[in-house]
């Protein structure tokens, strides 16, 4: 049993309230007004029942420069705290229906979700169904926790056969050269993709093998002419260099176009037989001068055509060919091209050695021939040996090309979709046999086992808590009917059940309103446009009466109630008393906090047993400092007194025992005339006069008015509004609370108001 509040600090408006002389009994009542803290007391003590400490630091005191701390005493003076952060241990005995039970269990803003259900449902179950729910819930957690393994499984999985269903990708064999493949594949596919591109590379083509023709030079070299002199040149050149005259070989060249054959045409002497004319004669021969002329091109002819620019620039063109081959090379193997330079530089230079002697002796002596069969054949060989390495070096180039076009022939024909599906299934293939995937193929058909057997688990625990489930809820129906019936409720509650939609179970029900079915959703009508405020508080509190006597220990629980009669009428207030009473007989302590002062002092006395068998606190919640509240003693009779009977006990205990507050006491002497003349003449008076105007009112009464009767009291109760109206300050404006007050002269006005209560005339 909760015995005190020892200390509450820092929560809502109770920033330092201390309820240590305040104690609590088996039946406590908690008297405060709204807004004065009862709510945050309930959640207080709900917060200590659930050990949760959320609801509490959700109330800390919004301008409060205390931290949320609370003591409370149970029996045998054990207590239990919140030291700002979590209570010190939980008391779940404590039952609380308040503001917040109902939003979490019953209806939020007229509206019933899910949550409310799934929390009524769980609220209402027994302790069999509790268990056989915590069983269900354990079943349940361990088939979604396997089926999330098993998810967790196929989703680590999904990265490694991405493109490709699971079962597919469990059945893929193992590859032997995959990497291979793969690297040759996607070569093709780099290569297809780049299709346009790679067909713009140029092609090799073979070279133009040089055209090497002797032929011409070895026939200048055999040309000879008949009856020429043989030292003709010599005996010319040497004639010429001793005259040593400009001109003088041309103007011998003239003077043979004179010569008669026999007399010279100068000195006409007869010129048969002279040697040096003999030489002029074949110097000047046009066949010897042409003979000699073709002798001087041979060097420039041998030069052309042992040059080393043929090789040269063979082996340029064959540097472009070479390249052209080389740039596929990183799609096709092509044969490498060679070109052997340098064997064909020495053949050119074999050939070149072996034509410049003969034709030196050519040039010494032009009228012998030169260059015999075998030079001839020599020369023939050695251009052979020279056109080798050069046609080796094209069927090289022709090689490459075949190679180029067999390719291009290929890429034209590439199926690029063909072949990035053969790379994915080759690199699947490699990937479901990694040891990392085969350890995840383990784990999956593991995962696949584990989540089968903890889901005919589930569907175990699931019937077996359906059936136990069906027999509670049917007895709580029956239930609730009744207290609803007794509560004067024109609805029941029909069809109440469960089911585990959404996956967790929660509890299902209709209404039956007028003959009419009404469901808590959709509608019109529905539970919240059928019912009013009064009839969902009264469910939500049927709910909790049928569940709390159901509690097989209800004997050891607290039964805390906040505000039982809000939005209910007066049959249904007379009901909840004698509810709350029957809670209170059986359970180990009933709390109930009201707003009501009445419904306290009525609930008061139904709740103190005549035979004294359990003891009753009232006590409440007050205004303190700065706005806050704090725990005080309430006086239920007094409370529960109207203005008139207060202010009449203020006089006679002032006039009798002399005690009270003087200017309280001053001031209480007028309104308590004024509900006397009311009382005696009710309906008579208008309720809106003020004290000097209903003493008017009646002297100016005329018959057969009853009003007459008071008339022999104008002049005393004229008096005494005189001495009373001082202390107010309609009457006395501005120095109302500044009037001094004699004890002496107070208490003969205020016997002289109680007699003319109490005898009504003079």
């Amino acid at each position: 049993m909760l015995e005190r509040i020892e200390q509450i600090q820092g929560i809502g408006l109770l920033h330092d309230a201390n309820g240590r002389r305040f104690k609590l009994e088996k039946a406590t009542v908690l008297y405060a007004d709204n807004g004065r803290g009862k709510s945050t007391l309930a959640t207080l003590l709900r917060s200590v029942g659930a050990n949760d400490p959320m609801p509490i630091l959700e109330r800390k005191t919004i301008d409060g420069t205390l931290a949320p701390k609370a003591i409370l005493q149970f029996a045998n003076g054990h207590k239990v705290a919140f030291d700002g952060n979590d209570w010190s241990e939980g008391r779940p005995e404590i039952l609380v229906f308040d503001a917040d039970f109902v939003e979490k269990n019953v209806h939020s803003g007229g509206a019933v979700n899910t949550a409310h259900r799934k929390n009524l449902l769980q609220f209402a179950l027994g302790e069999k169904a509790v268990a056989l729910r915590l069983a269900e819930e354990e079943a349940t957690t361990h088939a979604r926790d396997a089926k999330t393994a098993l998810s967790a499984a196929i989703d680590v999985l999904s990265g490694h056969h991405e493109g490709m269903r699971l079962a597919e990708f469990k059945k893929l064999n193992s590859v032997v050269d995959v990497d291979k493949q793969i690297a040759e594949l996607e070569k093709r596919l780099v290569a297809a993709r780049s299709s346009a591109s790679l067909l713009k590379r140029s092609i090799p083509e073979p070279v133009s093998i040089p055209s090497l023709e002797f032929g011409p030079i070895f026939e200048v070299l055999g040309i000879t002419i008949e009856d020429v002199q043989d030292d003709a040149e010599a005996t010319v050149r040497d004639h010429i260099a001793r005259i040593s005259k400009p001109g003088m070989e041309a103007w011998l060249s003239q003077g043979q176009d004179f010569d008669q054959g026999g007399i010279c045409p100068y000195c006409a002497q007869d010129t048969l037989g002279l040697e040096l004319v003999r030489a002029y004669r074949t110097h000047f021969n046009a066949a010897y001068a042409s003979l000699k002329a073709a002798v001087s091109t041979l060097d420039p002819k041998i030069e052309d055509c042992t040059s080393d620019a043929i090789v040269r620039d063979f082996d340029r063109i064959v540097e472009n060919a070479t390249s052209s081959a080389n740039s596929w090379r990183d799609q096709v193997s092509v044969p490498e091209i060679r070109f052997e330079r340098n064997v064909a530089l020495g053949k050119l230079t074999e050939i070149r050695e072996a034509l410049l002697p003969l034709v030196s002796q050519k040039q010494a002596n032009p009228l012998v021939a030169f260059g015999t069969g075998d030079e001839r054949e020599k020369i023939k060989s050695l251009s052979t040996e020279l056109v080798a390495p050069m046609t080796a070096t094209n069927k090289l180039i022709a090689d490459a090309k075949v190679v180029v076009h067999q390719f291009r022939e290929n890429l034209a024909a590439e199926d690029i979709q063909q072949i990035e599906n053969e790379i994915r299934k080759l690199k699947l293939s490699k990937a479901r046999h990694e040891p990392n995937v085969m350890t995840l193929l383990y784990e999956l058909e593991t995962a696949k086992r584990t989540s089968s057997d903890a889901a005919a688990a589930k569907t175990a625990a699931r019937s077996n808590l359906n059936t136990e489930m069906r027999q509670t809820l049917e007895k709580y129906e029956a239930s609730i009917n009744r207290l609803l019936t007794k509560f004067g409720a024109s609805f029941q509650i029909e069809s109440l059940g469960a089911n585990f939609r959404g996956g967790a179970p929660r509890s299902e029900y209709g209404l039956a309103l007028r003959g009419r079915s009404v469901p808590l959703e959709g509608g019109p009508p529905s539970f919240g446009t059928a019912l009013s405020e009064g009839d969902k508080r009264t469910l939500a509190f049927a709910f909790f009466v049928a569940s709390t006597l159901a509690d097989a220990k209800l004997s050891t629980r607290i039964v805390v109630v906040d505000d039982p009669m809000c939005s209910l009428d007066l049959n249904r207030k007379q009901h909840t008393r004698a509810v709350l009473k029957d809670i209170c007989s059986k359970a180990a302590q009933l709390v109930v906090f009201a707003h009501d002062i009445y419904f306290v002092r009525d609930l008061r006395n139904e709740l103190t047993p005549k035979d004294g068998s359990y003891s009753s606190a009232v006590f409440g919640l007050r205004f303190a400092s700065n706005g806050y509240t704090t725990f005080d003693e309430l006086d239920v009779v007094k409370e529960c007194q109207s203005p008139y009977f207060h202010h009449h006990g203020l006089l006679m205990e002032f006039v009798n025992q002399g005690s009270g507050e003087s200017r309280q006491i001053a001031k209480a002497i007028r309104p308590l005339l004024e509900g006397y003349l009311h009382r005696r003449f009710p309906g008579l008076i208008p309720s809106d006069l003020m004290f000097g105007q209903v003493v008017r009112f009646i002297a100016d009464a005329e018959e057969p008015s009853p009003v007459c009767h008071a008339q022999s009291l104008v002049a005393e109760l004229n008096e005494i509004n005189t001495y009373a109206g001082q202390f107010h300050h309609d009457t006395n404006p501005g120095n109302a609370d500044t009037v001094q007050i004699i004890t002496s002269e107070l208490r003969t006005v205020a016997t002289q108001a109680l007699t003319v209560i109490h005898k009504g005339s003079l």
